[in-house]
This record gives C-alpha cells, structure tokens and sequence, in this order.
C-alpha cells in the first residue's frame, strides 16, 4: 500500500513537531521521536531560525546588575551584563543554543551568527555577541526572579 501525504498535511505535521519541540524543549521532543533528529530537522529545514520566534516576546527583568530575558514561567533564556564592557550576553544551552548545534549540526560561529542576527532584528541588541551559557545555573537564578 502506498501513502501519499500533500504539502497541507505535510503541513500540518511540520507544525505538530514544532509545537512539542516548542512546548517540551529539544530534549524531551527527543524522547518522543525516539532520539530521531531528523524528523526535527525535517520540521525546520525550510527557516531553521524560526525555532527563536517563540522567544520573541521575553520580558526583560534586571537584578543584580544584569537583565534577564524570561519567559512567561520567569525562566530566564538568555542574560547580559550592565556593567559589560565586552559586550557578551549568555544564552540558555538546553533551551536555545543546543537545538542548532544538535538537530542542524552548526558549529559555534554559526549558531552566534544566527543568533546576533536575532538579537538585532527582536530585542535591538545586535552589539551583543551571544555565547552559550556556562557562568550561572538559570534555573536557580529563576527562583530569584
């Protein structure tokens, strides 16, 4: 037997995988698929960056001397510095970083890449360079928020 699937399914089932890997984060969408990136990749091959459009509308929270950018939980994605003279900000790993490095394979310099390019167009902080976060466990600092 032979199954056809049209571009309006094929469609629809894009946008149930971006939904899971959305709401589940990359590591539990994973599971579901049975370790399978490919179906992830599938799912974001067309615009690979569109993965960041669900973080579009974080809300800045500074404490400590350094803004937070959290989502509706107060989970915190990414961060910098007030007082930075180098101008890094740190992005959430598990969140954000590792979906491009783990599902499309880019290596560092195309994830900051990507990512500046992001930060310019939503937030206005293109003179930021993004770095994966390794300082500060955003989890424990969300409790703070």
């Amino acid at each position: 037997m032979k199954i056809i699937i049209t571009e309006n399914q094929s469609d629809k089932i894009n946008n149930k995988i971006r939904s899971t890997v959305e709401k589940l984060g990359l590591e539990d969408a994973l599971k579901i698929f049975g370790g399978n990136k490919d179906i992830i990749r599938r799912a974001y091959e067309d615009n690979p960056s569109s993965f960041l459009d669900q973080f579009n509308n974080l809300k800045p929270i500074v404490k400590y001397d350094v803004t937070f950018y959290v989502n509706k939980d107060k989970l915190p994605l990414f961060f910098y510095r007030q007082d930075d003279e180098n101008g890094y900000c740190r992005f959430n790993y598990e969140r954000i970083w590792s979906f491009f490095e783990d599902v499309f394979d880019y290596d560092y310099t195309e994830i900051q890449e990507l990512i500046k390019i992001w930060l310019e167009e939503t937030y206005n902080l293109g003179e930021l360079t993004p770095l994966e976060n390794n300082l500060l466990d955003l989890n424990r600092v969300a409790r703070d928020l």
